[in-house]
C-alpha cells in the first residue's frame, strides 16, 4: 500500500511538474522562487526549442525602464532572471508571458492527447512564471508587441496546454492576445442586449482587441467609446490602423486616468454605459469605470493587475449595484476564439507602421502590482516601515524585497558601507511568512574565531573549561522556524563556512561538544560589502556556499545612485532627531541642495551623522547653507576671520545676497589655497573639484594669480 500511494505521489509531482522545484520545496512551480530548467526530461514531459517569446506588457516595461532602453542591458537582465528562477518570471512585477517554439523533444510517458510531433511549432499557452526555461541568446527585441526572439528551450510537463500553431497567422500578435487568458472570449459571453459600452485603456493594440470584440458581438449599432491615457503606448500607426479605430469606436477620447473625476466631468459620462472593461494598467482607472457604469451593469476588468478590489470598495461606498466581473484563467474553448479573432485582425495591423516604442519612465504610474494595490490602499507604507523610497533605482530594490520576502528562500544582500542592508534585511523578515518567529542578528566580523563556532551552534555542558554548566543554545537552534542574519558574511573563517554549509543543506547541526544532530528550520539571509566573487578567486570564501546563500541576490544602492531619496531621508533624520532632543529645526532648501551633491562615501549612517551634529551645533533653528559648509569643511572655516565677511544688519539693504554668498566664498578659497598650498589639495579639502576651483579662483576680482599645480 505504501508503495502504491508514494507511486502516486510521484506521478502528481511529475504531472504538476513539482519535481522541478528547487526553492522552497513542496509548492507548485508557479509559487517557486527558482526551478530546475536542466535539459534533461521526465518522462512525462515534453521539450520545445525556443523562436519567440511573449513577456507580460508590464514586466518588458520595468525592465527596459531598469536597462534605460539599453537593448544589450534589457537582453542581460531578461537572461538573468532565468538563471536566478529557472524561469522567465519578473520578480519585480510578479508576472510571465508565454512562448512559441518547436516540438525537440518527447517523453516516453507524455500523454500527447493532439499528437504532436518533433518539428511540430506550437504556443504553450501557460505562463512562463511556471514553466522552465533557459535562454542561451536574445535575437531581436519586440517592443511593440512586448516580446522577445531567443535560442533556448523550455519544458513543459503533461498538465500544461500546448496549442499546435495555426497556420497563416501573425504569430506576434496571436501571442498578445493568447496573453489575455480566457478574457477575451468571456467578454464575448457577456454581451447579450447591452447597447454602450466604454473600453479604458492606454495600450492601442488592447484597446483594439476588446473593441473589436465588443463591435463584432454587440453590432454596427452599439455605442462604443474608448479612453485612451493621455500617455498610451502608441506602438503602432497608419491609415489601417485609423481605419479600424474609426470602425471599432464612436468616439476616442485621450484623457488623463490618473485624475478619474475630471474625466468623467468633460466627458458627462457618469453612469451612462451597460458595460464598461478596464483594460489598463494604472491606478485610478478602476474609478472611471465603476461611476461610468450604469446601476445594474457590468464592469470588467481584463487582467488581475488593475485595482479589481478598490473598484469592490467604490461600489459599496457610492450604494451602486454593479456587476464586477475580471479575468478568467485557462479555459479550453478560448484557443479557437482567440485565433479567430487574430485573422480577423491581422490585415489592419499587416501594414501598419511601428512608432516609437521607447519605454518612458514616469514614477506616477507603478509597474507592479503589489505597489499598485499597496498605493491605492495605502498598505505599501506599512510594508515598508519607515523605508525612504523616492527614487525609482531605490522603488526597484524596494519592490524587489517586498516581493522575494513571501518567498522562502535565502537572499544575499549586497552593497556598500552604511546603505542600509540591515534595514532590508529587517524588512524581508518584517514581510515574510516567519514574521512571527525570531530573526538573529549577527555580525559576523564581531565574533572571536575561536568563540564562533560555539556562538553559531551552541555547546553541550562541560564541553570545554570555562563551559556553563547548563551547556549554551547557538544562534540556529534560537532561530529556529525564523531568519538569521549574516551580517558581514564575507569575514566567516573557512571551517565555520564548511560547518554553515552542512547546516543549510542539511538542516541540521552539531553543537560544541555534542554527539546527536539537532534539527533546525531556518531562512538565512546573508550581506556583505565585499565582492564574494573576488573571496571565491582568493580562495577565501567556498564557491559552495555562495551559491547556497545567493539563490536571490540584492544589490542596495550607494546614496549617490540614489540623489532623488537625500531629501526625504534629511526629513526623516530630522524629524527622528526633533522628537529625541525634543526640539524643533529646520533646513533651508538651498543646504538640502548642497547636501545632495555631496558623495557620501559613508552613506546614509554618514548622511544620519551629519544631520544630527547639525542639529546639535546649528544656534538658529533654521540650519543654513553656511551651517553645512561649516561642518563638512570645519578644518578650513574655524581659521578664517569671520570680520572679513561679517556684514552688519544696516548693510544689508545695500548689500544683496549673491555678493554676501560671493564675499563668503572668495574667503574660503583663499583661506584654503593658503593653508594646502595647492589648488588640487585646497580644492578636496573643501569638497570641490580642482577644475571647479581654479574656476571660482580665476572669476573673483582681487585674487591674485597662482600657480595651479
Amino acid at each position: 500500500m505504501k508503495s502504491i500511494n508514494m507511486e502516486i505521489e510521484t506521478k502528481m509531482a511529475n504531472k504538476y511538474g513539482i519535481s522541478r522545484v528547487l526553492e522552497p520545496k513542496h509548492v507548485l512551480t508557479t509559487s517557486a522562487w527558482k526551478i530546475d530548467n536542466s535539459r534533461e526530461l521526465f518522462p512525462n514531459e515534453i521539450r520545445v526549442s525556443l523562436k519567440r517569446l511573449h513577456m507580460d506588457p508590464t514586466s518588458f516595461k520595468q525592465i527596459c525602464l531598469e536597462a534605460n532602453n539599453d537593448d544589450v542591458q534589457i537582453k542581460e537582465k531578461i537572461i538573468d532572471i532565468t538563471i536566478r528562477r529557472g524561469k522567465l518570471h519578473n520578480p519585480v512585477t510578479d508576472t510571465g508571458g508565454l512562448l512559441y517554439g518547436v516540438v525537440e523533444e518527447i517523453g516516453s510517458e507524455y500523454p500527447n492527447p493532439k499528437g504532436f510531433k518533433v518539428g511540430d511549432e506550437v504556443i504553450c499557452n501557460a505562463s512562463l512564471a511556471t514553466i522552465p526555461v533557459y535562454i542561451s541568446r536574445i535575437t531581436k527585441i519586440d517592443k511593440v508587441y512586448t516580446q522577445i526572439e531567443a535560442e533556448g528551450y523550455a519544458i513543459a510537463f503533461d498538465a500544461l496546454p500546448l496549442v499546435r500553431k495555426p497556420e497563416g497567422v501573425p504569430i506576434e500578435l496571436l501571442l498578445f492576445i493568447f496573453n489575455e487568458s480566457g478574457t477575451l472570449y468571456r467578454i464575448s459571453k457577456t454581451i447579450t442586449n447591452q447597447r454602450k459600452f466604454l473600453v479604458v485603456g492606454n495600450n492601442i493594440i488592447m484597446n483594439m482587441l476588446f473593441g473589436h470584440v465588443i463591435r463584432k458581438i454587440a453590432g454596427e449599432n452599439a455605442e462604443v467609446v474608448c479612453l485612451f491615457d493621455k500617455k498610451t503606448d502608441i506602438v503602432i500607426k497608419g491609415k489601417t490602423v485609423d481605419n479600424l479605430l474609426a470602425k471599432l469606436f464612436n468616439e476616442i477620447h485621450y484623457v488623463d486616468i490618473l485624475k478619474p473625476l475630471e474625466c468623467l466631468d468633460r466627458l458627462n459620462a457618469y453612469s451612462l454605459f451597460d458595460l464598461s472593461i478596464n483594460c489598463a494598467d494604472i491606478p485610478g482607472a478602476e474609478t472611471i469605470n465603476v461611476l461610468a457604469t450604469k446601476s445594474g451593469g457590468t464592469v470588467f476588468f481584463a487582467h488581475l493587475i488593475n485595482n479589481y478590489n478598490i473598484a469592490l470598495y467604490i461600489t459599496e461606498s457610492i450604494a451602486r449595484q454593479l456587476d464586477i466581473k475580471c479575468a478568467d484563467g485557462y479555459l479550453e474553448e478560448y484557443d479557437e476564439f482567440d485565433i479567430e479573432i487574430v485573422k480577423e485582425l491581422a490585415p489592419y495591423l499587416k501594414d501598419a507602421i511601428s512608432a516609437n516604442a521607447k519605454i518612458e519612465d514616469d514614477l506616477s504610474y507603478p509597474l507592479n502590482k503589489k505597489e499598485r494595490l499597496s498605493e491605492a490602499s495605502g498598505n505599501k507604507k506599512v510594508l515598508a516601515e519607515d523605508f525612504i523610497c523616492e527614487s525609482r533605482a531605490m522603488t526597484s530594490v524596494l519592490n524587489e524585497i517586498i516581493n522575494v520576502s513571501k518567498y522562502d528562500c535565502n537572499v544575499l544582500i549586497a552593497g556598500e558601507t552604511g546603505v542600509g542592508k540591515d534595514k532590508v534585511a529587517a524588512l524581508i523578515h518584517k514581510n515574510s511568512t516567519r514574521k512571527m518567529q525570531p530573526f538573529i542578528k549577527i555580525n559576523c566580523a564581531a565574533i572571536a574565531p575561536n568563540l564562533m563556532e560555539s556562538e553559531f551552534f551552541g555547546y553541550e555542558k562541560g564541553s570545554f573549561t570555562g563551559a556553563a554548566a547548563s551547556g549554551k543554545k547557538g544562534y540556529f537552534e534560537l532561530a529556529d522556524n525564523g531568519t538569521i542574519l549574516l551580517d558581514e558574511v564575507g569575514e566567516l573563517p573557512l571551517d565555520i563556512q564548511a560547518k554553515l554549509l552542512r547546516v543549510i543543506q542539511d538542516g541540521e547541526f552539531y553543537k560544541v561538544g555534542g554527539t546527536f544532530p539537532i534539527k533546525t528550520n531556518v531562512r538565512v539571509l546573508s550581506a556583505t560589502n565585499k565582492n564574494i566573487e573576488t573571496l571565491i578567486e582568493k580562495k577565501l570564501f567556498r564557491r559552495d556556499l555562495y551559491y547556497r546563500l545567493n539563490v536571490f541576490p540584492v544589490k542596495v544602492p550607494s546614496l549617490r545612485e540614489r540623489g532623488a531619496d537625500i531629501p526625504a531621508l534629511i526629513a526623516h533624520f530630522i524629524q527622528k532627531y526633533n522628537d529625541k532632543f525634543q526640539i524643533q529645526k529646520t533646513m533651508e532648501d538651498d543646504a538640502i541642495e548642497y547636501l545632495k551633491k555631496c558623495k557620501w562615501p559613508g552613506n546614509i549612517r554618514e548622511l544620519e551623522n551629519v544631520v544630527q551634529r547639525l542639529l546639535i551645533n546649528s544656534k538658529d533653528d533654521r540650519i543654513t547653507l553656511v551651517d553645512i559648509m561649516q561642518q563638512l569643511h570645519g578644518d578650513v572655516f574655524d581659521k578664517i576671520e569671520t570680520s572679513n565677511f561679517e556684514i552688519s544688519i544696516g548693510d544689508i539693504k545695500d548689500f544683496s545676497l549673491k555678493e554676501m554668498i560671493s564675499n563668503y566664498e572668495k574667503n574660503v578659497l583663499a583661506y584654503a589655497y593658503e593653508k594646502y598650498g595647492s589648488t588640487r589639495k585646497a580644492a578636496k579639502a573643501i569638497g570641490i573639484s580642482q577644475t571647479q576651483f581654479i574656476r571660482k579662483q580665476k572669476a573673483y576680482e582681487g585674487m591674485e594669480g597662482r600657480p595651479n599645480e
